[in-house]
């Protein structure tokens, strides 16, 4: 059953039978009634969910404001990604609006395939990368709220901003300062829900290389990292760039 659940998403198209079959051991049936939380934001990020049936909201709170719903999950859809990535916890909350069935991996087993079977990784990694940039996409107030301040503030200690100066706020800011601090800002979030960190290098109005450090070395979803997190995020304040490298 989970074999043909498994052929039928979107999701791991481009894979053959074979590596399909690799899969299907790891994943587990699951079923949650109308209103269930399945996971709250700030959980341990232990699974990665299919929706086979059913729509799943996926919800954020801002420390500076109420909750907001980021996107509905219908079937075929895939969320909890924070466990993919590695990340300690969830960086949303998901809750079903009906009776709903999933297919669940640990994200742990995930990274793991990734690791034994580079040809399904890379299936994988670029499919959790599309789903990632377009939930970044949907987030933009979120995004807003938590990295735009980056372009007037610099990073302090954890979960803390610290103010530039007045020369920062009154004297327009060259696109390259604007780029640092927004990567400031989103290193910041990423090292404190995974514990990853990115580095800006440099900044030609095209092309942004950065280094990516801490948890995300040696990660085999630090690609996902890389153009779901730190491409998707920058495109929302950067739409001209071009691309975005690691070096």
């Amino acid at each position: 059953m989970i074999l043909d659940v498994l052929e039928r998403f979107s999701f791991f198209e481009d894979l053959s039978e074979a590596e399909v079959r690799l899969l299907a051991p790891y994943f587990s049936s699951q079923f949650f009634p109308a209103e269930t939380v399945i996971f709250e934001q700030g959980d341990i990020a232990e699974n990665l969910y299919l929706v086979v049936k059913g729509e799943v909201l996926i919800r954020y709170k801002p420390d500076d404001g109420p909750v907001m719903t980021v996107t509905r999950v219908q079937q075929g859809g895939v969320f909890g990604w924070s466990a993919a990535l590695g990340n300690v916890a969830y960086t949303s909350s998901a809750v079903c609006t009906t009776d709903s069935e999933f297919l669940q991996v640990r994200g742990k087993d995930l990274r793991a395939i990734c690791e034994k079977h580079p040809g399904v990784g890379k299936v994988i990694l670029d499919r959790l990368a599309n789903v990632i940039a377009e939930r970044w996409e949907s987030r933009r107030p979120q995004v807003t709220s938590l990295l735009a301040k980056g372009v007037h503030q610099q990073v302090g200690l954890p979960n803390r901003f610290k103010e530039v100066g007045r020369m920062a706020e009154t004297k327009p800011l060259s696109q390259e300062t604007q780029m640092k601090g927004l990567i400031e800002q989103l290193s910041a979030y990423i090292e404190h829900f995974h514990g990853g960190s990115v580095e800006f290098v440099a900044f030609n109005g095209k092309v942004l290389k950065v280094r990516l450090g801490g948890a995300c070395l040696g990660c085999p979803l630090s690609p996902a990292t890389l153009h779901g997190w730190v491409e998707g995020t920058v495109r929302q304040f950067f739409p001209d760039i071009e691309r975005v490298e690691a070096v």
